[in-house]
C-alpha cells in the first residue's frame, strides 16, 4: 500500500511541475514582424472592436520589425487590450489563441508567424515581460515592443 501511495504522490508532483512549466512558458509571451489590423480570439480571426478598449486614458507606443505604432487605452488595460487597439486602426494585426485560466499567447504579428523555435517575445520599456500579454497592465507613456527571437 505504501508503494502505491509514493507512486501518487510521485505522479502529482511531476503532473504539477509539468503544468507549471507549460504555464510559465505560455505566460511569456513572444515578439517582431510587418503589417495590418485583424486579431484572433481562440483559432479564429475577428476584427477587434475599438470602443471597447479606447477611451480616455493610457498613452503608449508599440514597436514591431521597425515599425512605431502610438495610441490611448483606458486605464487598466493589458497588451492584449493595446494590441486589438491598433488591430482597429487597420495598420496592426495579430493572431492569437486564448487559453482558459492562462491567458492569450500571441501567435503571429503583422502576418509572421511563431516557427521554427521563433517567436514573439514582449518587452515593456525595454526588459522582458516577466508576465504574458494579457496579464501585462500597460501603464502612461509605456513603450511595448515584440521581438522575433529564438525560444529558450
Amino acid at each position: 500500500m505504501k508503494k502505491y501511495l509514493l507512486l501518487l504522490v510521485a505522479i502529482l508532483a511531476l503532473g504539477a511541475g509539468v503544468y507549471f512549466s507549460e504555464l510559465r512558458f505560455l505566460s511569456s509571451s513572444r515578439p517582431n514582424a510587418s503589417a495590418t489590423p485583424v486579431a484572433a480570439q481562440g483559432d479564429t480571426l475577428a476584427a477587434r472592436d475599438a470602443t471597447s478598449t479606447k477611451s480616455a486614458g493610457v498613452n503608449f507606443t508599440l514597436s514591431v520589425g521597425g515599425e512605431v505604432y502610438s495610441d490611448t487605452v483606458h486605464d487598466g488595460a493589458t497588451v492584449i487590450d493595446a494590441m486589438n487597439t491598433l488591430a482597429s486602426g487597420g495598420s496592426f494585426r495579430f493572431t492569437s489563441k486564448d487559453f482558459p485560466g492562462i491567458g492569450a499567447f500571441v501567435e503571429s504579428i503583422n502576418g509572421q508567424r511563431n516557427t521554427n523555435g521563433f517567436y514573439w517575445i514582449l518587452y515593456v520599456n525595454g526588459t522582458s515581460s516577466p508576465t504574458g500579454a494579457s496579464q501585462t497592465l500597460v501603464h502612461a507613456n509605456d513603450s511595448l515592443e515584440w521581438r522575433y527571437e529564438k525560444g529558450y
